[in-house]
């Protein structure tokens, strides 16, 4: 086992420094934050929470094309966006 010893100004001045690139990722990536939050995907359960429907409804939802869905491992997974789309849109209450 090795033992390193580092002096307390060099670990505030680490910490400083991550602290400044944590800042910095922050602030890059503040203009995109909309977007990746449209971009998110969701699993079938979590759709199903979300629309407050039954797993049997997403599947019609899909079978009648009011809902895509993208197949992962034998998962079902769901746009974010495309989802906003279908509660905004009447046809969803319509089932």
């Amino acid at each position: 086992m090795e033992l390193t010893v580092l002096d307390v100004q060099v670990i505030s001045t680490l910490s400083r420094e991550l602290k400044a690139v944590g800042e910095l990722v922050s602030e890059i990536t503040r203009p995109y934050r909309s977007l990746q939050q449209k971009s998110r995907w969701l699993d079938q359960q979590e759709v199903c929470q979300l629309l407050g429907v039954s797993k049997r409804t997403v599947q019609t939802y899909c079978a009648k094309g009011l809902l895509e869905a993208t197949r992962i491992n034998r998962k079902n997974f769901f746009r974010m966006a495309d989802i906003e789309r279908l509660m905004q849109s009447d046809t969803a209450s319509k089932k």
